[in-house]
């Protein structure tokens, strides 16, 4: 049987970017920022559509198509790009959360001028957190507001169920402060009609440039060995009893041997996904040169009063070191 270890996927032409990973009916569904390998996101074409590929086994993928647009009007939340998909399954339908990006300044080039390129502007961006639903994982509908999408602030958006307080909690991140990024939290009974509670979590926001932010795409789950609240990033992790409350619980990096996020990121990945599969637990990164970025897992195992050690690493962190 093929290892997930051994996955180095991206569409044909296009690289893997933010992602979510759906298990139904004996698939994997992979859901990923749509971009054109070797362009900047912020070109007209690009990052405005999500990509869709299914697998039985992380490794082998079929590329089914793209199944979420950027609406293209103005004056909508989501008029020029999608990012950050986060899908979500309960009683019957699946929730498909992500980021509507305004960016104004997308201008005709005939170069390709990278993601950090120093001409790229950023005049009159704006992130809003949107909802899709289906019934099936082939057809989305969007069911929030134009203008305002769920109405809950941030982007990257992650969500669970909280058993005990019978609610579901969005995560998702917030602006940056003095050297420290936020990660906020809301509520909701539903999955369609969200409450802001406020700033759950404040990280060390310091940009390993050319990676991406560090405090971004933050996976929250239970840890299936102490039962507390564990909120992992793409450089820290960090546990609390309570999931409204990260902030006045210790910040760890995972490697303590690595003297920034770039090093920890380039082992790693960005963007990651916390999945069990045939019982082991996988961490999945977006990993390789700039703007031609693959998909890869690493075998992880968890630990006791910590997050987790790589057992088996992806073979893309075997290639990109």
């Amino acid at each position: 049987m093929s290892s997930p270890i051994l996955c180095n996927y991206a569409p044909a032409g296009e690289y893997i970017k933010d992602h979510t990973l759906v298990f139904h009916q004996g698939y994997w569904h992979l859901y990923s920022i749509s971009g054109t390998r070797g362009f900047s996101h912020l070109y007209n074409g690009n990052e405005e559509t999500i990509s869709w590929s299914i697998s039985k086994d992380l490794v082998n993928w079929e590329f089914r198509g793209h199944v979420l647009h950027a609406s293209l009007r103005d004056g909508e939340f989501d008029q020029h790009e999608l990012w950050a998909p986060f899908c979500f399954g309960a009683e019957g339908k699946f929730y498909f959360f992500y980021a509507g990006i305004v960016h104004p300044e997308r201008p005709m080039c005939y170069d390709k001028r990278g993601t950090f390129h120093p001409d790229i502007h950023w005049n009159g961006h704006k992130e809003t957190i949107g909802l899709a639903v289906s019934d099936d994982l082939t057809s989305f509908v969007k069911v929030c507001d134009r203008q305002k999408g769920i109405s809950v602030p941030g982007r990257d958006p992650h969500v669970v169920f909280d058993e005990k307080n019978n609610r579901y909690l969005l995560y998702s991140t917030g602006k940056s402060h003095n050297g420290k990024g936020e990660v906020l939290v809301s509520q909701s009974k539903d999955l369609l009609n969200w409450e802001h509670i406020g700033v759950c979590a404040v990280l060390p926001e310091y940009r390993p440039e050319p990676m991406m932010a560090v405090n971004e795409s933050m996976t929250v789950l239970k840890h299936p060995l102490n039962n507390k609240w564990i909120m992992l990033g793409n450089v820290h992790w960090v546990m609390s009893d309570n999931p409204l409350n990260f902030k006045d619980c210790e910040v760890h990096e995972y490697f303590e041997d690595d003297s920034n996020g770039r090093d920890i990121m380039k082992r790693m990945g960005f963007a990651a996904e916390i999945i069990e599969f045939n019982g082991k637990w996988y961490r999945s990164g977006v990993m390789g040169m700039i703007d031609h970025w693959t998909l890869g897992f690493h075998e992880i195992e968890w630990e006791q009063n910590g997050a987790f050690h790589i057992i088996q690493p992806s073979l893309l962190s075997w290639v990109y070191k």
